[in-house]
This record gives structure tokens, C-alpha cells and sequence, in this order.
């Protein structure tokens, strides 16, 4: 994210109130929406049955949502997709996962060694044809790689066939999962290769809190990758999900959304620009330049403003409508964290007298 003074106080570095008061206003989006802890996002492969007939309803019963990386050459998703269709109306994310979920494992067919080019990018062309005909407001899609593998065709293609599968993914989605290497810092991961926190087959509730301790304890991003769910393959019980699922209700202090958000945050974060310009020492106009394709990118945007504590009580104003926001008092700065809904241009913080003034 870029921030640009349009005028710019320098100030002399001065102790005491009088310092605090007429201190440069700061500016950032934070790291997560609300200035969460960490984010989480559980992930479910294959579109499979007990997707719908187990974990959805555990979903719902913890007021979460989840991403389901769906194989549209299934049975599962052939024969039920209006089953399909309401976990997306519900808010949970459908991604595509291939048609066929063509892998290099030789124990899984079809076995992507035997994959041509054009094989490949039809995989994942059509796949992401039929989700979007089934979404009533597609946002676009984010996709998972079959296996957890980047490559596909003979051993002496794999090289020259990376690339060309990351060129396919990137033509049909804004960001894939991959596998395996733990949590990710929001300022430096790949789009196009997420990782997820690990095997998850098998373990119970505290072994599956664990994989995301290193994420929740450095302000990261931990993807969950589960398959089966009471059922089907590499399968977790019902119970595990649903103490996990409980867990991440009861602290709200983690952004526990889709995997699909998460992604849509961070790259809105990071190539937001905002300009800003401070009139006296009563009010505040930011000017916000959103490059991303809106089709996508729809996320609002959490801005954190430190402002001198004086400023107790402020509006705050997004295209001269009023913007969710809360305010605190620390040491000589009053905080303002104001979400902002994607595409406002501008931003207007005033400050109000104490008689007259409310918090918006």
C-alpha cells in the first residue's frame, strides 16, 4: 500500500501534550480487516458427499464459511448441484478443483503423467465454465492443484510444463492453493501457490488447533485442507471439525472467512494507494485509488488513522456517507479504525466538538 502526503507538517520532535497534539495523523490498512490477530480459512477438496451432508451442516452451526475446491466430473457435484448451489448462496466459496482431478500419484486416476498441454488447460477451462454458469453473482475463482502437483505430463516436460500450468491457472483464477508448507505472511506469498498448514487426515481437534498455532501466533494466514469429513477419503470425524469450527467461532479476534476473501484482502491491501490531505488540525481528506478489477476485488478495506488524542470525538465519512468505525484512547493518540467499502474514493475524518460530537 502507498501513502502520499499532499501536504505534509515537519514538525519539530517535541515531548508532552503538546507533541501528541499536533503530531502527523498516520495512515495504514491493516494487516486484517477490523485489525484482526490472524486469519484462517478451511478448505475442502474434491466436492464430495460429505460436504453437504456433513460439513455444511457444522458450518452453519458455527456461523462460518468455507471454500470447497470442487472436481466437476464427480458424481457428487453432477448429481446434486443444487445442493451446490445453496452453499454458495449461503456464502461459502466454490472453486474449481479441475474436472477430472488428473494427478501425478500413480495410484489416482487419471494419471496427469499421460496429460498433454491442451489436456490440461481444458481441465481447468471447463471446470471453471461450469461452477461460474451455477454462481448467481460470480466474483471470479480461486483454484487448488490436484494433489498438491504443479506439473503434469512425462518426467522430461514437468519443467517446461510448470509454467504452462501456472499460465492456465492464472488465466482462469485469481489465486490457487497448493500444499504443504505451512502458514503464509500476506506480504510475501505467491498467489498462485498458497500453501495449505499440512496433512490434516486423521487428527482430532487438538492436533488440527496445532497446525495453526504458528500462523495464529505470527498475525498470519492459515489455510486448513481437509478431504473427507465422517466419510469418503483421507477422512477427519465429524467431531474434530466441529470443535474446530467452534473454536474459531468463539475467538473472533481471528478472520475465519474464505479462502477467496482472504486472497481478495491481501492484494487489495497491498496495491491500494492513498493520498492524504489534512486541513489545519480539524479534519482529514483521504483520497483512495483502488487498481484492482472490481468484478473481484470487492472487499472493504479496514483503515487505521492515529490521530492527535484531542480528537476525541470525529465523523468519519466515505463518499460523504457515514462508515462503520470505532474509536480508542491511548497514550496521546486517539485510533480510529474505519472499514471502507471497496471503490470509495474518498474518505473524510472531521473533528467534532465534545458537546455536539458523536462517534459514528
Amino acid at each position: 500500500m502507498n501513502i502520499k502526503w499532499k501536504y505534509l507538517w515537519i514538525l519539530p520532535a517535541l515531548m508532552g501534550t503538546a507533541a501528541a497534539q499536533n503530531s502527523v495523523p498516520k495512515v495504514s490498512v491493516t494487516r486484517w480487516p477490523q485489525d484482526r490477530t490472524a486469519a484462517i480459512s478451511l478448505s475442502f477438496d474434491d466436492g464430495i458427499n460429505t460436504h453437504l451432508d456433513v460439513v455444511r451442516p457444522i458450518l452453519r452451526k458455527h456461523h462460518l464459511n468455507g471454500t470447497f475446491f470442487v472436481a466437476t466430473g464427480m458424481g457428487p457435484w453432477q448429481k446434486r448441484k443444487p445442493e451446490w448451489k445453496q452453499l454458495a448462496q449461503e456464502g461459502d466459496e466454490l472453486a474449481n478443483h479441475t474436472v477430472h482431478h488428473p494427478c501425478l500419484l500413480p495410484e489416482i486416476a487419471p494419471h496427469s503423467q499421460d496429460y498433454t498441454p491442451d489436456m490440461m488447460e481444458r481441465e481447468i477451462a471447463s471446470a471453471n465454465q461450469e461452477i461460474m454458469q451455477l454462481l448467481e453473482h460470480p466474483r471470479g475463482l480461486t483454484f487448488a492443484y490436484p494433489c498438491g502437483n504443479v506439473s503434469f505430463g512425462k518426467p522430461q516436460d514437468e519443467v517446461k510444463n510448470a509454467a504452462l500450468y501456472l499460465r492456465y491457472v492464472s488465466e482462469h483464477a485469481f489465486g490457487a492453493r497448493g500444499i504443504g508448507a505451512g502458514p503464509e505472511n500476506p506480504d510475501e506469498l505467491n498467489v498462485l501457490d498458497i500453501s495449505d498448514l499440512g496433512p490434516t487426515a486423521g487428527k482430532g481437534f487438538l492436533n488440527l488447533l496445532q497446525l495453526a498455532e504458528p500462523a495464529l501466533q505470527e498475525h498470519n494466514w492459515g489455510v486448513y485442507c481437509f478431504h473427507g469429513v465422517g466419510g469418503d477419503w483421507l477422512s477427519i470425524t465429524p467431531e474434530a471439525l466441529d470443535e474446530l469450527a467452534g473454536y474459531f467461532e468463539r475467538h473472533s479476534e481471528i478472520w475465519t472467512t474464505t479462502f477467496g476473501d482472504v486472497l481478495r484482502y491481501i492484494q487489495e491491501r497491498k496495491a491500494a494507494s492513498i493520498d492524504i490531505k489534512q486541513n489545519e488540525n480539524s479534519s482529514l481528506a483521504l483520497t483512495l485509488h483502488w487498481p484492482m478489477d472490481k468484478r473481484i476485488y470487492d472487499i472493504p478495506l479496514t483503515l487505521k488513522v492515529e490521530i492527535p488524542a484531542i480528537w476525541e470525538q470525529v465523523r468519519i465519512e466515505g463518499d460523504g456517507k457515514p462508515l462503520s468505525s470505532k474509536v480508542s484512547v491511548q497514550t496521546g493518540m486517539t485510533i480510529l479504525l474505519a472499514d471502507v467499502p471497496s471503490q470509495t474514493m474518498l474518505v473524510t475524518i472531521t473533528k467534532t466538538e465534545r458537546e455536539h460530537g458523536q462517534i459514528q
